[in-house]
């Protein structure tokens, strides 16, 4: 299968070339990812500046712009004769779970991929503590088992699948399960470095959760694998209430 690579760390961090490593023995392999650091980007794009795109070794390419300036990139230029059977996003040291789905580069660079009918994984592992290592080995071995499992025959056009790994060994793996997106019961802290004038966010803690039950948080706290069908199309599903405007536009 012909794939291409990306995340949101950089090309050159340890969660991309174990996914690069694992990956190649069975696959054709492409690499385009951040040169910096773009953890909470979301689905920014890099209209303000030029972009230099970089070649870092065969089928491998850093571009100095977001995790989605990078899927577009690849799309458009890298691999426009030949486009991508699909697009893995990670491995991101650190769940994607609720909320922090939005803001995550990881999912957003899968995300692009989906709007443009091409099936996209998003993978990330949870780390317990600051000092802890993340297991990167547990993460793509999960992957792997998708992929052998041909996990990309039930992402329909316009899914993303977002993938969490609990920080464990791969033996002490949990079930595997199918969730849906969390909801935080409390918004991440801001530290005070100047009270009233200097802020910084915290460092990231474990928040608590409205209606728990079947979310992709609850499944990390019991290690268990947590799968994630997402939608790229955010239009809702309800149906339309009906509005009696005094224009009539309604």
């Amino acid at each position: 299968m012909r794939l291409l690579l990306t995340n949101d760390d950089g090309y050159d961090q340890p969660g991309l070339l174990e996914v690069e490593r694992t990956l190649s023995a069975d696959h054709e392999v492409w690499v385009v990812a951040p040169l910096h650091h773009c953890s909470g980007s979301s689905h920014a794009l890099g209209i303000y500046s030029s972009m230099e795109l970089r070649r870092e070794g065969e089928r491998k390419w850093s571009l100095e712009g977001t995790p989605t300036d990078c899927v577009k990139i690849a799309l458009q230029v890298v691999m426009k004769d030949r486009p991508p059977d699909m697009v893995i996003s990670g491995v991101n040291p650190g769940a994607n779970l609720a909320h922090n789905i939005l803001y995550s580069g990881t999912v957003a660079a899968a995300t692009e991929a989906a709007l443009w009918g091409i099936p996209a994984i998003a993978v990330s592992v949870h780390v317990g503590g600051p000092e802890i290592v993340p297991r990167f080995g547990t993460a793509v071995s999960v992957l792997s088992r998708l992929m052998d499992a041909d996990v990309r025959r039930h992402i329909l056009p316009g899914e993303v699948l977002n993938v969490n790994v609990p920080d464990v060994d791969a033996s002490a793996l949990g079930p595997w399960s199918w969730t849906r997106m969390g909801r935080f019961a409390e918004d991440m802290p801001f530290t005070h470095l100047e009270p009233g004038r200097v802020f910084a966010y915290g460092r990231y803690r474990a928040l608590p959760v409205r209606d728990p039950a079947g979310t992709d948080v609850e499944a990390i706290s019991r290690g268990f694998v947590s799968l994630t069908l997402l939608q790229s199309d955010r239009t809702s599903r309800r149906r339309p209430p009906d509005l009696e405007l005094t224009d009539g536009s309604l």
